[in-house]
C-alpha cells in the first residue's frame, strides 16, 4: 500500500457487516489501486456497539485485511475531534472527517450534508 484511497465511517462499517455490497466494492477498488482504506478506531468501536454479535465476524475480518488501516486517536487530534463532534453530533464521525482531511482522501458515508459543516463542500464524498 502506498497511500490512502478511502475513509469509511461508522455507517459504512455497519452496512458492511450487514452485507451491503457497495462497501466491499469500494474497498476492492481502492485495493486494486494499491491504496489503503482508513477505518477510524472510533468508527470501528461504534460499529461494534451498533451491530449484533452476528455482524462482529465481518468487522473482525475487515480490520484484518492488508489494505485496511485502523487509525487510533492521537493527542494532536483531540482539539479537532472535540470541536467537530460538537457540530457533527458524534465523535466517530468527527474522526472520520479528520482522517479524510489528514489523508486528503475521499470519505464514504451516508452523511454528505452533515459533513459539509466541517469539510469543504467540494470534498470528495462517496454516498453509501
Amino acid at each position: 500500500m502506498t497511500d490512502a484511497g478511502l475513509v469509511l465511517d461508522t455507517a459504512c462499517l455497519v452496512a458492511y457487516s450487514g452485507g451491503t455490497e457497495a462497501v466491499g466494492e469500494q474497498i476492492a477498488q481502492v485495493a486494486d489501486r494499491r491504496q489503503a482504506v482508513i477505518v477510524p478506531a472510533l468508527c470501528l468501536a461504534e460499529a461494534y456497539r451498533r451491530v449484533t454479535t452476528d455482524g462482529w465476524r465481518l468487522l473482525d475480518t475487515l480490520g484484518d485485511l492488508d489494505q485496511v488501516i485502523v487509525t487510533p486517536v492521537e493527542h494532536d487530534m483531540c482539539m479537532f475531534l472535540g470541536g467537530w463532534s460538537r457540530t457533527l453530533g458524534s465523535m466517530d464521525l468527527a474522526q472520520a472527517a479528520l482522517e479524510a482531511t489528514r489523508a486528503t482522501t475521499p470519505i464514504m458515508t451516508d452523511r454528505r450534508e452533515l459533513l459539509g459543516e466541517v469539510l469543504p463542500k467540494e470534498w470528495p464524498v462517496i454516498d453509501l
